[in-house]
């Protein structure tokens, strides 16, 4: 007898309702323990023939499945159940294990026909010991309770919790046997969606590995792309250090779907996947902000994701990069700037080697000059910029805005030096490396330790 077993049978309150509310909140906190990202609802019903005891929900999802839980532990009756409720995509709990009966095998090839999961408390239970030690079981857990269907005892969890599990790892090193058993039990398991959650997850990383999309083994037609929840484990297992990996897997994923995650500094999966992507990512804007953070060593930055940004922080500033325009990150802390007077803008330029044909030139009693250079003019040798300069008033004149000529010529990424922001014209998008490159030099003052940071992240692109 189980731990779950052991609660039921312990009930002893006179009261009937009492009862079933503990029965529920045993279940309850098992569903809870498997899957961290549902939500549950208790119904006033129990044991009802139509109406479910339990409707699950989960965060940012659409997705519900009714819970229906029954007393009885007799095959027969559940396979009358299914029956009436099929259709719906339904969880049927009995409360204890069933026992043997002939019909078993007519119960699992009904239930999984019908879509629909025969599965204990305990049997669920089966998938949250599995994912102590194995997070892709976790994943598992999760699509269990969202799309599981046939008939799961526990022996079963624990079959195919290991069976999932090997295969993420020989997926890692191209293991044919393994991960084909990973599919099919995925398969048989999970409805087509969620098993293809899974597939997918174990298609990137058996892509990650080297190994060619055609030796992937069963579950042809299957893309790289992965799904949210897949490539936030993937990021937070850190399955591998090698570059080469995490540029395979990045090959699959754009700025706006990794963007939808929320993803810590801590994450060394993230690091990872940026840097091995920083040419291949691409953004509409970045901003360069003043937040500054004590508990990061000077020498190093840190990748982060969150409120559907990418960014990253040192010790003395941030940077954060939006798949939509600049206005998407006014919500982001800044100082309120004083724009670089002239001269300091063109030392920022020539230091970095950038070169700027067009210059909006400010004086402090509001006269602006819109000033465009030459084709082929190097901005700092160019003395009629100068001379303009010298109208307004050298030491009074500030760049409130620079932009910078793209190699090849055909894109021009605008520095505004007023809101820190750069971006290009129109829905313009940029690689990660170019804005680094030539935006964020002009943005803010950059120490030689900081200058030398970027160009290591720059000089390791594949």
């Amino acid at each position: 007898m189980d731990a779950f077993s052991v609660v039921i049978s312990d009930l002893t309150d006179q009261d009937p309702s009492r009862n079933v509310s503990s029965i529920k909140n045993a279940v309850i906190a098992r569903l809870e323990a498997s899957d961290q990202d549902v939500q549950i609802e208790s119904t006033d019903f129990f044991n009802h023939t139509y109406a479910p005891d339990l409707v699950l929900h989960w965060r940012g999802e659409a997705t519900s499945r009714h819970v229906y839980l029954r007393t009885s532990d007799n095959p027969e009756y559940i396979r009358e159940d299914i029956a009436v409720v099929a259709g719906r995509n339904p969880i049927i709990m009995p409360l204890v294990p069933l026992r043997d009966s002939s019909s078993s095998s007519e119960l699992e090839n009904e239930s999984a026909n019908a879509s629909t999961l025969v599965a204990t408390p305990s049997s669920i239970h089966e998938f949250t010991e599995a994912g102590i030690d194995s997070p892709i079981t976790g994943l598992l857990s999760h699509a269990v309770l969202q799309g599981g269907r046939g008939l799961l005892n526990e022996e079963r969890a624990r079959s195919v919790s290991s069976a999932v599990d090997a295969g993420f790892n020989a997926a890692q090193v191209s293991g044919v046997e393994e991960t084909r058993e990973a599919v099919v039990a995925a398969e048989e398991l999970l409805d087509p969606a969620r098993a293809g959650v899974l597939t997918r997850l174990l298609h990137a990383v058996w892509l990650g590995s080297g190994a060619p999309a055609s030796a992937f083994p069963g579950a042809t037609g299957i893309t790289a792309e992965l799904d949210p929840v897949s490539l936030k484990l993937l990021l937070d297992i850190t399955v591998s250090e090698d570059p080469e990996f995490w540029r395979r897997i990045g090959s699959g994923i754009t700025l706006e779907k990794l963007c939808e995650l929320e993803v810590s500094r801590e994450s060394d999966g993230l690091q990872y996947l940026i840097e091995a992507s920083i040419d291949r990512l691409r953004a509409k804007s970045c901003r360069v902000s003043g937040i500054k953070s004590n508990d990061l060593d000077s020498l190093h930055f840190r990748w982060f994701v969150s409120t559907g940004l990418l960014g990253f922080e040192t010790r003395n500033y941030v940077t954060h990069f939006s798949p939509a325009s600049a206005s998407a990150m006014d919500s982001i802390e800044r100082p309120d700037p004083i724009p670089p007077h002239l001269g300091l803008l063109i030392h920022r330029a020539k230091t970095s080697d950038i070169n700027l044909d067009e210059i909006t030139i400010e004086s402090d009693d509001g006269r602006r000059i819109d000033y465009r250079a030459p084709t082929g003019t190097a901005i700092w040798r160019d003395t009629v910029l100068e001379q303009l300069a010298n109208v307004l008033g050298t030491k009074r004149s500030s760049a409130v805005s620079a932009v910078v000529p793209l190699p090849g010529g055909a894109r021009h990424l605008k520095c505004d030096l007023e809101s820190l922001t750069a971006s290009g014209r129109t829905g313009a998008k940029f690689y990660l490396s170019e804005m680094i490159q030539f935006a964020l030099p002009l943005l803010r003052d950059l120490s030689r330790t900081e200058s030398d940071q970027l160009y290591s992240l720059l000089s390791n692109e594949a």
